[in-house]
């Protein structure tokens, strides 16, 4: 029994010897690279050669989509499945959070700062900087020209409100803002919008945690 164990265990180093060293030949044999770098001259004969070698001509352009719908339907399904479970919560949270400043605030403000907008109150949430300072920070990347102090004084009266006013405030600094473009808004009408518009998300922000 322990004669047949023995050669068992030698057979299969052996074998594995072998693969190990087969695979490394095969490896310094194969000279074919890819091209990473695509800045190289000869990169644009290797794509091209690429591009030749797999040709689409035969299918038709409904079997064409129909594959890559299906393909992307595959890969969002494989994703949802491994992916970490909190992960997907954040993402659903942070779609959650730009469809409420969407159907509030659409067409007051471009939808890019929007976006921006709720990044980066999502992102603050977890800091301990008071609610004028976030606010602060939310609207600082919108590049509006004006200095922290100045948007620190105009954040005040959005941030130190009590317990359940939120939107009554956030209403009465809307009703200090045209209803136009946002281009064709003052300075200080832009950054009322704004400020009340990450105001905004914040509420909904907290009432999510709290949920």
């Amino acid at each position: 029994m322990m004669a047949s164990q023995t050669r068992d265990s030698e057979y299969s180093r052996d074998f594995f010897a072998q693969a190990e060293q087969e695979l490394v030949q095969a490896l310094l044999q194969d000279e074919r690279t890819y091209c990473w770098n695509t800045a190289y001259a000869e990169s644009e004969a290797y794509f091209a050669q690429q591009e030749e070698a797999f040709s689409l001509d035969d299918w038709k352009e409904a079997d064409i989509q129909a594959r890559t719908q299906n393909l992307f339907a595959q890969l969002d399904q494989v994703w949802l499945e491994n992916v970490p479970e909190i992960y997907v919560q954040t993402r659903a949270s942070d779609t959650s959070l730009l469809a409420a400043l969407c159907q509030r605030f659409e067409g007051r403000i471009p939808q890019v700062s929007l976006e921006a907008l709720a990044k980066t109150a999502k992102e603050l949430m977890s800091t301990n900087l008071c609610l004028a300072e976030r606010l602060v920070q939310c609207v600082q990347q919108l590049a509006l020209g004006w200095g922290e102090e100045d948007l620190l004084v105009m954040a005040r009266p959005l941030a130190y409100t009590m317990r359940g006013e939120e939107s009554e405030v956030i209403d009465s600094v809307l009703l200090t803002v045209r209803s136009v473009p946002f281009c064709e808004l003052s300075k200080i009408e832009q950054a009322r919008l704004s400020l009340a518009i990450a105001r905004y998300a914040f509420a909904e922000l907290e009432t999510t945690d709290k949920g």
